[in-house]
């Protein structure tokens, strides 16, 4: 019951955990190509689905918070205690910083205004290895 969740702890992490730059840094924070918006990660996510090495691991109510300012919060299922994390975005790579210090990079594999699908090697949140893609969608 505790790796499921820390599976699903990570997977949330990893949806918000995706790194973003300062605004005012420069071109790489405007679509151009595979170089996301940031301003287009800031918001509450819902987890829609997870798979780990092809298994559906889908969390039942996961949402990842994502601030302007580049930290998050996720919430498993109303828990939030020490589920913060700070996140970035560089060209197609997310990066979700737990409160542990470890960096998870993504691949953003497609983002909208209501939509994101990113891919990784780790469960977000957590340090469990796998072939892992999250879907999320935008929540009301």
């Amino acid at each position: 019951m505790k790796k499921v969740f820390s599976i699903l702890m990570v997977a949330f992490a990893m949806t918000a955990l995706v790194g973003c730059e300062p605004e005012n840094e420069g071109p790489d924070n405007h679509s151009n190509g595979n170089n996301y918006n940031v301003e287009m990660f800031v918001g509450t996510w819902q987890v829609e689905s997870m798979t780990v090495d092809g298994q559906d691991m889908t969390p039942q109510n996961m949402l990842f918070t994502m601030n302007e300012d580049g930290t998050g919060l996720a919430n498993d299922n109303g828990v939030t205690e020490n589920n913060g994390f700070t996140w970035s975005v560089d060209g197609d790579q997310l990066t979700i910083t737990p409160r542990s210090g470890t960096h998870f990079v993504y691949t953003v594999n497609s983002l909208t205004e209501n939509e994101c699908t990113f891919s990784g090697n780790n469960v977000p949140m957590t340090d469990i290895p796998g072939n892992v893609v999250v879907h999320l969608v935008r929540a009301n």
